[in-house]
């Protein structure tokens, strides 16, 4: 069993098991988030293009764009994560339940609509 560290400690004994589930989800939300975030940058500069550009291509102000991978409390809306990703070729799909897998942002161009699966 792994050693359970001072933070796991105090989250343990401050927060019910409620509370601790809700904190997991946060804690998880946050690291998908970062996540993201971290590639965005790392694809955009194996890409040698500047923010300036990028925000040009996804048709966002470059403030913004400067600001979401700059800032270590940025959040961006989905549209936003979205248009980065298509203006950078980055292809994001989700894996449903049922196994089928769907496509939220095409590899070369906007995101397409996304179809419910058929039973």
């Amino acid at each position: 069993m792994p050693k359970k560290t001072a933070h796991q400690a105090a989250v343990n004994a401050l927060l019910s098991d409620t509370e601790r589930a809700e904190h997991a989800r946060r804690v998880q939300t946050l690291q998908a988030r970062n996540a993201m975030l971290t590639v965005l940058e790392a694809t955009r500069e194996a890409q040698g293009m500047t923010k300036r550009a990028l925000a040009d291509r996804a048709g966002l102000e470059a403030s913004s764009v400067r600001r979401l991978l700059t800032s270590t409390t940025a959040n961006p809306t989905t549209d936003n994560a979205f248009r980065l990703m298509a203006a950078m070729g980055i292809a994001l799909e989700a894996k449903l339940p049922t196994g089928e897998t769907v496509e939220l942002v095409a590899s070369t161009g906007p995101p397409r609509a996304v179809q419910p699966a058929v039973a």
